[in-house]
């Protein structure tokens, strides 16, 4: 299982590695008009940030809950690259080779970032809350809690959604801890 996980995410960084050059043809105008500058730099990377987040979205997500958020969040990584792509832009000017360069090496660091946005780990447990129901568990009637949704676990389209006490939600979310699910 693991060799099979590996497999995917050296195909997954190889499509990403690929996807980073596809904004080439967009930064590298945008830079050569403003002539090579930080400028030039930011505003050729909010140009594929707005551009090239849909296809992230479609490499790391399948999820669209929050996704202004990532969205958010992806522009502001995207900003992060000028960081790499203005000094090569510097040494090896504002050609295409150098912006196929910079975008290499930026595709070489971003990755991470990228597959760390697009993941779940910035989000927290999403709870639902009825103050009068009864416990699937223990059939006390009262406040209920039920998870939505956590890392691994998603109840959004749950036809039959199962609310607890809080004693028996305790105990329901050790179990779901026990079993790798991180709430």
């Amino acid at each position: 299982m693991d060799k099979i996980k590996d497999k995917l995410s050296v195909k997954r960084y190889f499509l990403y590695l690929c996807r980073w050059q596809l904004s080439t043809p967009i930064m590298a105008p945008v830079t050569y008009y403003l002539g090579a500058t930080v400028e030039g730099a930011v505003a050729a990377n909010l140009v594929g940030g707005l551009i090239f987040f849909w296809i992230d979205k479609f490499i790391f997500s399948s999820d669209r809950k929050d996704l202004f958020k990532k969205y958010v969040l992806y522009l502001g990584r995207w900003q992060m690259t000028s960081v790499t792509l203005y000094p090569c832009m510097l040494l090896f000017g504002s050609e295409l080779k150098g912006i196929i360069i910079a975008n290499f090496i930026g595709g070489l660091i971003f990755f991470w970032v990228d597959k760390y946005i697009f993941s779940d780990k910035i989000y927290p447990t999403y709870w639902d809350v009825l103050e009068e129901t009864t416990c699937f568990d223990c059939g006390k009637i009262g406040r209920g809690y039920r998870i939505i949704k956590a890392k691994n676990y998603d109840r959004r389209k749950d036809v039959a959604p199962e609310y607890r006490c809080e004693q028996c939600s305790k105990k329901k979310t050790e179990e779901l801890r026990l079993r790798g699910i991180e709430v």
